[in-house]
């Protein structure tokens, strides 16, 4: 038998945490796929939740591998 529950909240379904992100901050990416889907994943999240927001992938200086950064608009 089937339960119908009130309250209950829906989980967050984002893969990446670009609404915990202040300017400044960035995610590593040792594959450049892995990096770029972010980025799209970042575009999608810009235009769908903050239009202001911006973010720029670049290959990392400190490791082999690309960061994506939350930068100023």
């Amino acid at each position: 038998m089937m339960t119908i529950e009130a309250g209950i909240p829906l989980p967050e379904r984002a893969k990446y945490p670009f609404r915990d992100m202040e300017v400044g901050d960035s995610m590593f990416f040792e594959d450049e796929n892995q990096g770029a889907s972010a980025r799209v994943a970042s575009l999608r999240f810009v235009k769908a939740h903050q239009p202001d927001w911006k973010f720029t992938l670049r290959r990392a200086e400190d490791k082999p591998g690309w960061r994506l950064w939350r930068v100023e608009p």
